[in-house]
């Protein structure tokens, strides 16, 4: 279960919504005081509201202020607390706190100018069951799918991650850094993510939100909550997939994810690795990467690393000796096939002496 604390600047109180479903792909519930609603595209968020996206759905929640979290495929995400302390006559702190029950899910925590004295502060944490997460002004992604175990992800700004069994252990995660927080064991120092996974992440995101870039980017508040919508949503109404901007029957399911989507995400190298046999009869980790060397340098595989396809010559003549080598027993096999098969012929020759004393 992961918590996700938020403290934004808002324009409305809890009681008059907190946050919209800017986009919906599929079926997605809300739960609200026990009772399940089918949400539609501009659904309202009222404080305790606990959404749940299914296999190839997804949803994005954004806040007042602009800050958002995007949901993908299989997730819970619950809003525990949503409250506003004025700040000054024209702005105001908030501060919030969501659950993530399962799942994973892209966070935005829109960043305010520290400089301004006046300025709401933005402040953010994560609570997963094995971790916490210190955030202010960043984007990035939390896997919570496995059980006791997370894993972060961060593509701006800067995450403090923190284990709870042991809160002395803590690591800061910069942009385009990973860490994960196994069990009871402290986070991870922090590690390089591939380019192919953070490009994978983005797809994901950009398939729930195509724009969310520019919108992050130029601080667009995409959500003005629609205080009227929050009291129409019956509990009867279930199935009803309309304001989704894809079909759920529609190929290739959520952002473009497949059934191996998860397991991406639970290791952001593991993709790139790739076991190879030396011609000494040792193995090792190889990767013409050379992001991917430095990082795995950085976790003590420091064997089997080609730069150029020249380094592969080794390895190739191996092969070859490997398949010439088949192919002779295979022969031989071959031979010993037909030798088996060839019928043999019986003849007996018979002897018979009458009289011994014969010329």
């Amino acid at each position: 279960m992961a918590t996700f604390v938020l403290h934004l600047s808002a324009f409305a109180q809890s009681s008059e919504g907190i946050a919209t479903l800017s986009n919906i792909i599929g079926k997605v519930d809300v739960v609200r005081s026990g009772k399940t609603i089918t949400a539609e595209k501009g659904f309202v968020l009222l404080e305790t509201d606990e959404l749940i996206t299914y296999d190839k759905t997804a949803a994005k929640i954004v806040f007042n202020d602009g800050s958002n979290l995007m949901a993908f495929q299989n997730a819970r995400v619950k809003v525990v607390e949503y409250k506003i302390k004025a700040k000054s006559e024209n702005t105001n702190d908030v501060k919030s706190a969501i659950d993530v029950i399962k799942g994973k899910v892209r966070f935005f925590v829109k960043p305010q100018d520290d400089s301004d004295a006046e300025a709401g502060k933005t402040d953010a944490k994560f609570k997963t069951s094995n971790s916490v997460m210190g955030i202010r002004g960043t984007s990035g992604f939390i896997d919570a799918s496995v059980p006791n175990n997370t894993q972060i992800i961060v593509t701006s700004g800067l995450v403090q991650v923190t284990s709870i069994d042991d809160p002395s252990k803590s690591v800061l995660v910069p942009a385009n850094k990973f860490t994960e927080v196994v069990g009871r064991r402290p986070p991870t120092l922090p590690k390089a993510v591939p380019p192919i996974i953070l490009n994978k992440l983005n797809s994901d995101a950009s398939t729930v939100d195509p724009n969310f870039k520019n919108n992050e980017k130029s601080g667009k508040n995409e959500n003005t909550p629609n205080k009227n919508n929050q009291n129409n949503q019956s509990p009867s109404k279930q199935g009803n997939e309309s304001g989704s901007t894809t079909p759920s029957g529609a190929p290739g399911g959520l952002a473009g994810t497949t059934n191996n989507s998860q397991d991406e995400i639970t290791s952001a190298v593991i993709d790139q690795r790739k076991t190879v046999f030396n011609p000494d009869g040792t193995s090792g980790v190889i990767s013409t990467n050379s992001s991917l060397n430095a990082l795995l340098e950085s976790q003590g595989n420091t064997t089997v690393r080609p730069t150029s396809t020249g380094d592969f010559d080794p390895i190739k003549k191996s092969l070859d000796q490997v398949n010439t080598t088949t192919t002779q027993i295979n022969r031989q096999i071959s031979s010993i096939i037909q030798t088996v098969a060839t019928p043999q012929v019986q003849k007996s020759i018979t002897i018979i002496i009458n009289n011994p004393n014969l010329p």
